[in-house]
């Protein structure tokens, strides 16, 4: 049988089609990234100009940093309302997740907005070494 012809594999291949573009309408902006570490913590630059420190929501669940923003509907329609003569930039929404390695401070966590660069600090935990030499009996 070819899959081509198989009724219930086009509308699976259909299906996954439109959720794949789907995300990618949806993630279709992200903004440039430099992630930099030293001895004591990582650091995350984010390229994100235009916006307050309001507008940020920053969420870490289990050990998966999550940045996004979002505008309010006013903002929205106020954008939508002005009439544009060129337009080569706009504010776009984003959501990025970043996975964390095990040995960072959770609890320590610091974020700073400043001139259109996010910056978030993420400190190292102290790792502890537990050596012990076994002797040969």
């Amino acid at each position: 049988m070819r899959l081509a012809h198989d009724p219930v594999m086009r509308m699976l291949m259909k299906n996954f089609m439109d959720q794949e573009h789907e995300t990618e309408r949806k993630c279709s902006w992200m903004p440039a990234t430099n992630i930099t570490e030293d001895d004591q913590a990582f650091y995350l630059e984010m390229a994100v100009p235009g916006r307050s420190k309001e507008d940020f929501k920053i969420n870490l669940e289990k050990d998966v940093l999550t940045i996004s923003t979002e505008r309010g509907k006013s903002e929205k329609s106020d954008e939508q309302k002005q009439s544009f003569r060129m337009r080569e930039f706009g504010l776009r929404d984003f959501c990025r997740s970043f996975s964390l390695p095990e040995a960072v401070d959770t609890e320590a966590i610091k974020a700073e907005y400043m001139s259109g660069i996010l910056m978030i600090t993420i400190p190292k935990k102290e790792v502890v070494k537990n050596t012990k030499e076994i002797q040969v009996a």
